[in-house]
């Protein structure tokens, strides 16, 4: 503090810039890059995903509240006004992200600018396949726990009383945004010990005096950040959305069942892994388990005793299993399984083992693989973005021509303003709008042309079929759905479109 009244300013922040590692200065602005090329087009595009539809309208601090992420809701209404700023929430987004995944490569003992270019690289873009580029308002602030996740492990590593008292603070303001969180700092934590057990120079040892003080350190942190996280929580009096099985999360009692947990988390990992999925090309699940596999060939050669190459090996498995972590406390749930980021992290720490202990033609070769797997996340960063583009621009064009046919309709009373809605619409799902979660949303109902039109400053009122409407149900049955030109009418001065008979057979 005193120097900032002995010296201007700049003078300290340039100071301070300078104390930054050379190597970490000159990774920050590659990952950057990465991430632009990465993020660029969503950038520069009014994307909507159908969460941004109901986030972008909420003028309060209520946003997550109802799943426990009451800092997000803070975020989102004091640090930007509750206001949808895609470009600049997007920039702020990647300069967390790349401060994040620095923060990793530096912990794991990285100090080439190579290497951390492509560790952080992996973990700064891999989250954006993965889960935010659903939502747009909450990116700045998912980024932001990310950042504190690693952060509080980085810190908690020091094994002090203060920097886990810290590294607790972090955790509880990283849980309150995110808290799925926790599986990327438990896998960022694992690869630490793999790395201190492959490289450090005590011998090799499975176990050491340093690992077992910062893993306990590690430990107290987490679950000291958590119990002041549940305890906010709990004097909040949220009632939890049972939707996403948040109610579950926070019950214990009724969400852990081991056995089936066990089963729905082998099951994940090997689904991440091995099976084809449509937002994810399988060349690119081929390289990950090509350089999974590379550090586990050096997790055996490395250590010199029999106990380490074991421990390294299992280490390396609890990682891979780390990213369902949530799952042991709600199995059944889809609070937190759709959201895996930490996966990002585990082909990163492989990539991590490889290129700090090979030789130089394997290093190489791990290099050039390394690029041509980026190379497909930012590929598929951009595919996702402008199928979603193209997603968004077809629920306005279809609601577009809803209104304009209904409202073409002659009718006794009829103002054209409300309209029931009889189900939902099923889009197309030909190529490039694979059947994908999270990309390209092809449905259409009530409460999202609402919000659609309420953008478009149109004045309409969208309401969904039911037994209080049964002038719309008795037409839906009797005419086809949607896009048929009969699909539409007047019924008693209220406009009706049906797209499907009923909302059970859209589901």
């Amino acid at each position: 503090m005193n120097s900032l009244y002995s010296k201007s300013l700049d003078q300290v922040l340039t100071e301070w810039w300078n104390s930054i590692d050379h190597s970490c200065r000159k990774a920050f602005f590659f990952v950057a890059g990465v991430n632009l090329l990465a993020f660029g087009f969503e950038m520069t595009n009014l994307t909507l995903h159908h969460d941004d539809l109901f986030q972008i309208f909420i003028q309060d601090d209520i946003l997550g509240h109802y799943l426990g992420r009451f800092g997000v809701g803070k975020l989102h209404y004091y640090g930007q006004n509750g206001y949808f700023m895609p470009f600049l929430q997007m920039l702020t987004g990647i300069v967390l992200m790349s401060m994040y995944g620095i923060i990793i490569a530096h912990l794991w003992g990285a100090r080439k600018t190579m290497d951390m270019v492509l560790i952080a690289s992996i973990v700064c873009v891999f989250p954006y396949m993965a889960q935010v580029y659903q939502y747009n308002t909450s990116m700045a602030t998912y980024s932001m726990a990310h950042l504190l996740s690693a952060m509080a492990v980085f810190l908690s590593t020091r094994a002090t009383l203060v920097h886990v008292a810290t590294a607790s603070i972090l955790y509880m303001f990283a849980f309150s945004i995110y808290q799925s969180v926790i599986a990327n700092a438990a896998t960022i934590f694992v690869f630490y010990a793999i790395a201190r057990l492959l490289f450090s120079e005590e011998g090799h040892k499975f176990v050491s005096k340093a690992m077992v003080k910062s893993t306990l350190a590690a430990l107290l942190a987490v679950v000291t950040g958590g119990i002041i996280y549940l305890a906010i929580v709990s004097f909040m009096g949220i009632s939890f959305d049972s939707t996403h099985a948040a109610d579950k999360a926070f019950s214990l009692g009724d969400g852990i069942n081991l056995s089936y947990a066990a089963s729905e988390i082998a099951q994940g990992t090997r689904s991440f892994f091995f099976w084809p999925e449509n937002y994810f090309p399988d060349y690119l699940k081929k390289l990950q388990l090509l350089l999974l596999a590379g550090a586990g060939v050096i997790c055996l050669w490395l250590p010199r005793s029999p106990g380490g190459k074991i421990g390294a090996i299992a280490m390396l498995v609890v990682a891979s299993l780390c990213p369902r972590l949530l799952q042991i406390l709600h199995p059944e749930g889809v609070y937190h399984n759709l959201t895996l980021t930490a996966y990002g992290v585990v082909i990163a720490g492989a990539i991590m083992i490889i290129n700090r202990a090979a030789h130089t033609a394997i290093r190489n070769l791990s290099i050039i693989l390394s690029f041509i797997l980026i190379s497909g996340y930012v590929m598929q960063c951009n595919w996702i973005s402008t199928v979603n583009y193209l997603n968004t621009l077809a629920h306005y064009s279809t609601l577009t021509q809803v209104l304009a046919r209904i409202r073409s309709l002659p009718g006794d009373g009829w103002d054209g303003k409300d309209i029931v809605v009889v189900g939902k619409y099923k889009m197309s799902p030909n190529y490039p709008f694979k059947s994908a979660t999270g990309v390209a949303v092809s449905f259409m109902d009530a409460i999202h042309m609402q919000h659609l039109a309420n953008l478009m400053r149109d004045d309409v009122s969208f309401t969904e079929a039911d037994n209080a409407t049964p002038g719309a149900l008795e037409y839906a049955a009797m005419n086809p759905s949607w896009p048929h030109p009969a699909s539409v009418g007047v019924i008693d001065g209220t406009g009706v479109v049906v797209f499907s008979k009923t909302a059970e057979v859209a589901d």
